[in-house]
């Protein structure tokens, strides 16, 4: 990914914090994000339009609520018809429906204004990476950071008005955020978090923009949950009807371990549409982990009724049947989940946890491993991944595994002894 060199040192707002509680990480699924399997719907026009107003201050009358940045006659002319609007927003349908190559040929379409408009090319980052298309992300990224590079040396060599120098700090914010958003995705969480809070520090962005869902759910994904939650809470503070940044919220809360917050944001958005994707998912994971499986089992058959190809609701489900001692019927949705998705850390989790039980521990060494792959740090697989290969006659692996599973239980002393799924 090319980089935007930038100097000097910046005040963050965010304030890292240490984990706090439990952590739900092993089948947790990307839904509450855009473009996810349940694609959640990117507020496109809002994005489009805020995200060019927060750079340049209040919309003036005349431009149908949008600010545009001064560029050459040819792009002004350009940006002054509805083609990129609309383009945007057929680019945002076609992913929403999977249809990658149509989406191909509307970016096609795109790209030769990119050069000319950075707006536009921004603009068009955000939807892909609303969807989680990085590598698209990545790509126009790097095309874009050509050019702001020698923005950034200009600016050095001449002396800006103050209206200039501060566009060019909110251009700055920006490319900061953007590398932030694919670093999370493509480099370290290090890198990524510098940027964000770089970013942050320069106040990009704003606490009122739609791009706060996408910071939001960037820290999800890299696991700091109690700043996702701070995200999501300044959007909520300024949108309370927002459903995104609502299930963001009771998820984020879920995983760092808040089970009380997480049904109580998660069930006012049952409440309020119980067809929101994936919320009966999350209501039913939260029910499940507070030891209520009736319940936890009636919400994840609503959401399977509504996605039957939801291969987290059957995993779900599946663990729901295993704790309640039903192995066939656990087999039943562990071989639906399969048939959709073989390497669904759930499903194998639960696949492994069963085969420990029902003494087929090669079986449960090979699931187990598959976990342990995609999440080295899930402490149910690495303690059932240790029985399995104590029983197997292998006390090396088993010990090995055993010693891991010591030092996350120590790191995470507030796990509840529950989460382990002894077999029985």
């Amino acid at each position: 990914m090319t980089a935007v060199p930038l100097d000097g040192a910046i005040t963050a707002r965010m304030r890292s914090s240490a984990g706090r509680g439990r952590r739900h990480r092993v089948g947790r699924p990307d839904a509450v994000c855009p473009g996810s399997s349940a694609v959640l719907p990117f507020v496109l026009l809002c994005i489009v339009a805020t995200s060019s107003a927060a750079q340049q201050g209040p919309p003036q009358p005349g431009n149908s609520g949008r600010v545009e940045r001064k560029t050459s006659g040819a792009s002004a002319a350009r940006r002054g018809t509805a083609f990129p609007r609309s383009a945007l927003l057929e680019l945002d349908r076609l992913l929403a429906l999977g249809n990658s190559d149509a989406a191909s040929a509307v970016l096609r379409e795109l790209e030769p204004q990119f050069a000319s408009d950075e707006r536009l090319a921004f603009d068009t980052i955000y939807v892909f990476l609303g969807h989680r298309r990085f590598a698209e992300g990545r790509d126009i990224w790097n095309r874009l950071a050509t050019s702001l590079q020698e923005n950034l040396k200009s600016a050095r060599a001449a002396t800006l008005a103050p209206a200039a120098e501060a566009a060019l700090k909110q251009q700055v914010a920006e490319a900061l955020f953007v590398q932030g958003l694919l670093a999370a995705r493509t480099g370290s969480k290090e890198e990524a978090l510098r940027l964000l809070r770089q970013a942050d520090g320069y106040g990009f962005p704003p606490l009122d923009s739609p791009l706060m869902l996408l910071a939001a759910d960037c820290l999800h994904d890299l696991q700091e949950d109690d700043l996702a939650a701070q995200a999501y809470r300044e959007m909520l503070q300024r949108a309370p009807g927002n459903t995104r940044a609502r299930l963001g919220l009771g998820v984020a809360l879920f995983s760092s371990g808040d089970l009380v917050g997480a049904e109580r944001e998660i069930t006012r958005v049952v409440a309020g549409d119980s067809a929101t994707p994936m919320a009966n998912y999350w209501l039913g994971a939260v029910l499940l982990e507070q030891k209520r499986p009736d319940e936890a089992k009636t919400a994840l058959e609503l959401e399977l009724d509504r996605q039957p190809h939801c291969t987290d609701c059957l995993a779900k489900l599946a663990q729901v049947a295993y704790l309640a001692g039903e192995d066939r019927e656990c087999e039943t949705w562990l071989s639906q989940a399969m048939a959709l998705d073989s390497k669904q850390v759930e499903a194998n989790l639960v696949s492994g946890m069963l085969a420990n039980r029902t003494g087929r521990y090669d079986v449960a060494i090979r699931h187990l491993s598959l976990v342990v792959a995609q999440a080295p740090d899930s402490v149910r697989a690495r303690y059932q991944l240790a029985f399995a290969y104590r029983r197997s006659g292998d006390p090396q692996k088993a010990l090995e595994h055993s010693e891991i599973y010591d030092r996350l239980i120590q790191a995470e002393k507030n796990r509840s002894l529950g989460v382990r799924g002894d077999p029985k």
